[in-house]
């Protein structure tokens, strides 16, 4: 592992052990990006790898072509109140990187980039057997975005219950070329490996007092 990578495992865990983790904001488009399993809108869900890009999830299920990633609703504390992200790690030469994406919306994180963090409320059932990686975007362009390794974060968090992966902001603009004016794919989780996992909420959390997240000193 990286000392890049070391860094920003450390801060995360760091935030996520916090007593003071809490929720920022009133739930809006702004802060909430997915609740009980649903896109908040106008956010929107989708699937996709190199057969085939944006597949929308309707209705909580959908899947990219050959089936390498399928999405379907599953619960936590009600009927169909969170979704199943399974990855099956097939045809890895024709589906590179498969992935899930909530994007659909523009929005502006540029005053809380130091002061929030994002978290989704996940259930781990299989660790990714491949690299696997967090990432966000700005712009709609691919070469404005900022990503995190999940591997070693997924790795030292509970399997089979509920917890929460929390990641600061500024854990994805390590270059300081990312525009936090103009963020349009909240998140994109993939791979290209197995992997499996349930997402009930996805939200802005404030960063604990003192907590810098990966902001250098």
């Amino acid at each position: 592992m990286s000392n890049a990578v070391k860094q920003i495992t450390t801060s995360i865990c760091t935030l996520v052990l916090s007593a003071g983790l809490s929720h920022a904001y009133a739930a809006n488009a702004v802060t909430d990006y997915i609740k009980a399993g649903q896109p908040v809108k106008p956010w929107k869900a989708s699937v996709g790898n190199s057969l085939g890009w944006g597949i929308k999830v309707k209705n909580q299920e959908a899947k990219t072509k050959r089936g390498n990633l399928s999405i379907s609703p599953t619960n936590k504390d009600g009927d169909n109140d969170a979704i199943n992200v399974k990855f099956r790690g097939r045809n890895k030469q024709s589906a590179w990187f498969s992935n899930i994406t909530i994007n659909g919306n523009k929005i502006d994180l540029s005053t809380v980039e130091d002061k929030a963090a994002l978290n989704l409320e996940i259930k781990i059932h299989r660790e990714p057997t491949s690299i696997a990686k967090i990432s966000m975007r700005c712009k709609y362009n691919s070469k404005c975005q900022g990503e995190l390794p999940l591997n070693p974060l997924l790795s030292q968090l509970p399997k089979d219950e509920w917890t929460q992966l929390t990641l600061p902001l500024n854990c994805f603009n390590q270059d300081g070329q990312f525009d936090f004016t103009e963020v349009t794919d909240i998140f994109s989780i993939s791979t290209q490996g197995k992997m499996e996992l349930d997402i009930a909420n996805v939200n802005l959390v404030a960063l604990p007092q003192g907590n810098k997240g990966c902001k250098k000193d």
